[in-house]
């Protein structure tokens, strides 16, 4: 085969959960023209064709056999920064914590930052849509794409949107492919928005609870108090020993773990002022740079604590993160297994780590997924769908929308890619099976 694309036979890989990944063969591509040819040499022959960033998919959203795997990891320049009209275009190989080091060096950041931010693409965190600690102020990347050049599933290159904070030209296009975890097609450019890195002076403050109840009291709280930090996290107990087992983090072991916060100056008295009564820290400098990769370690040190963990990915409204909490405890009991909490708490994003050695936890994984949907709110804040999470956004969807929203959503995806090449088997397409054959009537 000579399309003039590097390639290399398809040895088997594995995403950062151990999902396998086993393509027949894969290319790497150096621009959009390169891509355009691999895209549609598949297209020609009906091939699935999967993306590949740094595999931190925790969904199972890179999985294939027998795919043409696209990596990206020759598509790696930063193409501009424009600090007047403020936005970074760039390819989708760039790594995330090396964009903001030079956007830095400019005195810019782009603010989503998912844990995997030393680790991830741009190009997969936009394909995924994800978020991080800095969400409860930032959000997620959706909210910082302002145009996309992509492959379509024919070959096509499209250019979607405009670097401009403001254009109503149309369908939102833009938004309906970041998030799409690449099943509309190959992202090869992106237009970020990029703002200003914070002049006010910040303190990240660390309070031990006596439980995860309270925590969820404390961010009631704050957010009734008009508080809005810039990050909002929780670490149960169980996460808390992990990391001084494997980390030597330092921390106290508390009974209900810790809150850690980043807050202007001016919010310090007024979110002090909620914490009275719980044992607090104020850290700033160095001591809150290490809080803060501390947190972003978590993941990694559950990983160290049992054969198997399952990550979960749920949101659910502010208002309701006590009676979320509790329901997640009932299920840890009633389940007998460790199901240690890593939350995003200040925007109700909770992430339960099922810990196991054997068996099968599917019952426990959608039980946690129905505390969401009936409550209001959803089944994935920030990991995405992938095949981990079909079933349950199809109840979601079903529950909260009808099953004629995830008719348009299919629809969607059939106009874009009528060979079904990209990405298939995931996603929309695998949660519009499972709905079908739910018996629910929505």
């Amino acid at each position: 085969m000579d399309i003039g694309v590097e390639f290399s036979k398809g040895e088997e890989r594995e995403d950062f959960v151990g999902n396998k990944v086993r393509p027949s063969i894969i290319f790497y591509p150096k621009d959009e023209g390169e891509v355009a040819k691999v895209v549609r040499y598949a297209y020609e022959r009906g091939i699935p064709v999967v993306t590949w960033g740094a595999g931190t998919s925790l969904t199972g959203a890179v999985e294939c056999n027998g795919c043409i795997l696209i990596d990206v990891k020759y598509m790696d320049k930063i193409l501009e920064v424009n600090e007047v009209d403020w936005y970074a275009r760039v390819q989708p190989g760039v790594n995330l914590e090396y964009l903001n080091r030079k956007l830095a060096e400019k005195g810019f950041f782009l603010p989503p930052d998912p844990a995997s931010f030393f680790l991830c693409t741009v190009g997969g965190a936009t394909a995924n849509s994800s978020g991080g600690m800095r969400g409860v102020k930032y959000g997620t990347f959706k909210e910082w794409v302002l145009a996309l050049k992509v492959v379509l599933p024919n070959g096509k290159v499209v250019k979607l949107g405009e670097p401009l904070r403001k254009n109503r030209a149309g369908y939102d296009l833009v938004s309906l492919f970041v998030g799409s975890e690449g099943t509309l097609g190959v992202i090869t450019e992106i237009w970020f928005r990029i703002t200003p890195l914070p002049r006010r002076k910040t303190f990240t403050v660390m309070a031990y609870v006596k439980d995860m109840e309270e925590a969820g009291r404390v961010i009631v709280e704050v957010r009734k108090r008009r508080i809005l930090p810039e990050m909002a996290e929780y670490l149960d107990r169980e996460v808390v020993k992990a990391l001084n087992k494997h980390l030597n983090a330092g921390l106290k072991e508390s009974d209900g773990g810790l809150m850690l916060f980043s807050v202007e100056e001016d919010h310090l008295e007024d979110l002090l002022d909620v914490l009275r009564g719980n044992e607090v820290v104020v850290a700033e400098g160095e001591e809150a740079e290490r809080l803060y990769s501390i947190r972003a370690q978590s993941a990694i040190a559950l990983r160290a604590e049992a054969k198997h963990m399952v990550v979960e990915d749920i949101v659910v409204p502010v208002s309701k993160l006590p009676e979320a909490i509790k329901r997640l405890k009932e299920v840890e009991r009633k389940y007998n297994v460790r199901l240690p909490v890593i939350a995003h708490i200040g925007d109700g994003n909770l992430h339960p780590n099922i810990l196991y050695n054997e068996g099968e936890v599917e019952g426990l994984f959608e039980e946690v997924a129905n505390i969401a949907i009936e409550l209001g709110g959803s089944v994935s804040g920030e990991h995405g769908i992938g095949t981990q999470k079909a079933k349950v956004m199809a109840l979601q969807l079903l529950k909260h929308n009808g099953r004629e929203v995830l008719d348009i959503m299919e629809g969607i995806k059939r106009l874009i890619d009528p060979k079904g090449i990209m990405n298939p088997g995931k996603y929309v397409e695998l949660a519009k099976k499972y709905a079908e054959g739910s018996g629910e009537n929505y």
